[in-house]
């Protein structure tokens, strides 16, 4: 197939280089144009393979539609790409576009999906290969791959098992749309969730929580991302402590706090259970 692909990162490198070692043929890659660097593998892979690469500010654009249009893909492929396809760039290819998405649509449609599922406690998540519409992750599913969440999974874990998928289901899922082999199932808005970008204040420990809520908070916003905020320390990584710890906790303090203790070290003390923190620093200001 004649492809057009848009991503911006790492993750999204991982697809490309997929549909190129597929033998499709990839016209050009569309990438935001972002203060940082997080581009650079997807530019190393278009020089290797002599694509055209765009760095743009404006994917709905005349400008980018008049290219697309001239391109005359088959195919609009999508992966970690954070704008919106809006209908007059969504209509030019003649097989429509599609897109990854790092959940189990129609849940946690919208911004940082791989961390919201471990927040929420959840024992599963996957990836999502659906069509484009001009809702946001509304469009109709064409392959989905479910992925087990570990009680002690940190986001940079889940992202590894997802990088794995990547480099096979978009893949897959072009060659059904190739063939015609695909009946897409529509999507239902009150069957899913949405949630927007994870900001700073929503990484705070709330020490009047569960623990195990703050567990999961601190496993979902760990390394590389923001950290689990609690006074002027970030959080990285913690294990739920053991009956006679906390039967140690209990003993030596009384109120709910983030204690370092001479025997125990770090821990974090909530009213139903604790925590032992495993690594941490303090937030420079």
């Amino acid at each position: 197939m004649r492809l057009i692909f848009c991503g911006e990162d790492g993750f999204s490198a991982q697809v490309l280089e997929s549909l190129i070692l597929d033998n499709h043929e990839v016209l050009g890659v569309f990438c935001p144009l972002y203060d940082n660097n997080i581009y650079a593998r997807l530019n190393l892979i278009c020089k290797k393979h002599y694509i055209d690469f765009y760095r743009i500010n404006d994917i709905n654009s005349s400008t980018i539609e008049k290219i697309i249009r001239a391109l005359d893909p088959d195919l609009i492929v999508v992966c970690h790409f954070e704008k919106i396809l809006k209908k007059n760039i969504i209509d030019l290819p003649h097989y429509g576009c599609i897109n990854l998405h790092p959940s189990l649509l129609p849940k946690y449609r919208g911004l940082s999906p791989q961390h919201w599922p471990i927040i929420n406690g959840d024992d599963e998540t996957g990836i999502t290969v659906h069509f484009i519409n001009e809702g946001i992750d509304t469009g109709p599913i064409i392959v989905q791959k479910k992925i087990k969440i570990a009680p002690d999974m940190y986001v940079a874990d889940l992202q590894m098992k997802m990088l794995g998928i990547y480099k096979y289901i978009v893949k897959d899922a072009v060659k059904l749309l190739r063939d015609d082999r695909i009946k897409p199932s529509s999507q239902y808005a009150s069957n899913g969730s949405y949630y927007g970008k994870l900001k700073e204040n929503q990484c705070n420990i709330n020490l009047e929580d569960s623990y195990i809520k703050a567990y999961n908070l601190i496993r979902g916003v760990s390394e590389p991302y923001l950290g689990a905020r609690l006074h002027s320390y970030q959080i990285w990584k913690a294990s739920l402590a053991t009956k006679e710890l906390n039967e140690k906790i209990r003993s030596r303090y009384d109120i709910n706090d983030l204690y370092f203790d001479d025997e125990l070290g770090a821990l974090i003390k909530f009213n139903d259970g604790n925590l032992i923190v495993k690594k941490y620093n303090t937030i420079n200001k």
